[in-house]
């Protein structure tokens, strides 16, 4: 069997971990001031809005549908091409008030219509978000993310011992905090899609930490004499090689729907690859040195403990 990573390998994981540690702290923080202050860039679904799916007439490509929309009356119109440029399939995105969202469909057919003079289109289908449905999903989003994390939290808990849970959470607040960074600085829309992925993140984040939990677990319990640095140095050397190919193998899934699965997956696979990358580090040099943290904490409290409070 070939073998990525030798599994009896001794790198000093927790040696090198500082730097992580710093600079993923530092990344968190960033992220987190760049949403209070530049914020992210909400779609319809959370800001309301009307999405139009159409038929464009025959040669019309993105610029022209943008354009004669704009010249039709239709303020600051988002156009998405879907699939093959020969399909003319397109999503058009619309803010508007609430009293007009309702009249955006037909608005859409009238334009294209009177610019077109055939009837060469078709207006596939049409989506409207009141402005409070869109407030509400939005705090639906922020709970959804803080339910999965208080939900890893518990089973963690219960599953393996109250010192392990807290390397879990941070690692994945790392993830999702950071990659909602870099979605604020690249300014992309953050949708459903995007809320979806973040989900996904926080479940395959940790994945790989509880692997190697297991295995710290098993050691410390094996090898009652090893430091809890030992068991931890191990168990990272002893999964790595699992990790890099669990890794490998489903980046090759995620890139794939990255670069051919159009506008819509891509919204879903794009921050899914930039969560998955973060998350390897974070699951190394985040999470388990919490671990070796929480467990010098206990041993500190047991040894100023007084023997008859024992």
């Amino acid at each position: 069997m070939i073998q990525l990573i030798r599994p009896n390998g001794n790198f000093d994981f927790l040696g090198k971990s500082k730097p992580f540690i710093v600079a993923s702290t530092l990344a968190a923080i960033l992220s987190t001031i760049g949403l209070f202050t530049k914020g992210l860039n909400f779609g319809i679904d959370f800001t309301g809005g009307a999405e139009v799916q159409l038929k464009a007439p025959q040669g019309w490509n993105i610029g022209k549908v943008r354009s004669e929309l704009e010249s039709g009356g239709l303020k600051d119109p988002v156009v998405v091409q879907i699939g093959a440029t020969t399909d003319r399939e397109f999503l058009i995105k619309v803010q508007s008030s609430p009293e007009k969202l309702a009249a955006v469909g037909s608005d859409v057919k009238r334009i294209i219509g009177e610019k077109s003079g055939s009837k060469d289109f078709e207006v596939v289908r049409v989506d409207v978000v009141g402005p409070q449905a869109g407030a509400n999903l939005r705090s639906a989003a922020i709970l959804s993310i803080f339910y999965a994390a208080l939900a890893i939290l518990i089973y963690i808990t219960f599953r393996f011992d109250v010192r392990y849970a807290p390397g879990v959470v941070r690692a994945l607040g790392v993830d999702v905090i950071i990659t909602l960074g870099i979605w604020v600085l690249l300014q992309k829309e953050f949708n459903l899609t995007v809320l979806a992925s973040l989900l996904t993140i926080a479940g395959y984040s940790c994945n790989d930490t509880i692997v190697i939990y297991d295995r710290i677990r098993d050691y410390t319990k094996t090898y009652p004499s090893w430091g809890i640095e030992q068991a931890v140095n191990r168990s990272i050397n002893q999964n790595l090689g699992r990790t890099l190919l669990t890794t490998i193998c489903t980046l090759f899934v995620v890139v794939t729907l990255w670069i051919m699965g159009g506008p819509v997956l891509q919204d879903f696979a794009l921050p899914l690859l930039i969560g998955m990358v973060i998350s390897v580090f974070s699951t190394i040099f985040v999470a388990n040195p919490m671990v070796v943290y929480m467990e010098k904490r206990r041993l500190a409290r047991a040894k100023a403990t007084p023997a008859h409070a024992k």
